[in-house]
């Protein structure tokens, strides 16, 4: 009888794990698609990982105005670039849609948000009907909570101070 209960229990702690191990992954799913918002921590350390794939943080702390588009467009490039390469370079993370809302405003909260220097219109052509990007552009960045809550912050650069990503 022992014996039974307590191959029971051990059944049981292993279904319990098991769904408490796949209900963080379907959090994580969510998430990345837009369906749950990231916190500004989880936003930071996100934006950290994914682009280190392919660049230095530095290289992104450095970007300024006169070197290119915001970031906005940017994000929605990289997005782009990796889709394309992904059988080519193995082991580089997609961008997924509410990943790539969250990145543009963690760097535009810590490098700078220069949409307002660019017509509404010129961005979202250049978005190319990314639409989860198209919308954040209508959101003002007072409305933006990730852009909000890392409001005085800055990324690692030459005179800036190194925001480290949350563990």
């Amino acid at each position: 009888m022992k014996k039974s209960i307590i191959i029971i229990l051990f059944i049981a702690a292993l279904v319990f794990i098991g769904i408490a191990a796949s209900g963080k992954s379907v959090i994580k799913a969510l998430k990345a698609e837009g369906y749950i918002k990231y916190t500004a921590a989880e936003a930071v350390e996100l934006a950290h990982r994914k682009c280190v794939q392919c660049h230095s943080i530095d290289k992104t702390a450095k970007y300024c105005m006169r070197c290119g588009p915001p970031f906005i467009v940017v994000v929605h490039n990289m997005k782009t670039f990796i889709a394309q390469q992904e059988d080519k370079l193995d082991g580089l993370e997609d961008i997924k849609d509410g990943e790539a809302v969250a990145i543009t405003q963690v760097w535009n909260a810590l490098v700078g948000n220069w949409e307002d220097t660019w017509r509404k219109e010129d961005l979202k052509k250049l978005l190319n009907n990314d639409t989860a990007l198209i919308k954040l552009v209508d959101v003002p960045v007072s409305e933006r909570e990730i852009e909000t809550a890392l409001k005085g912050k800055t990324a690692g650069g030459s005179d800036m101070t190194i925001m480290k990503p949350a563990k």
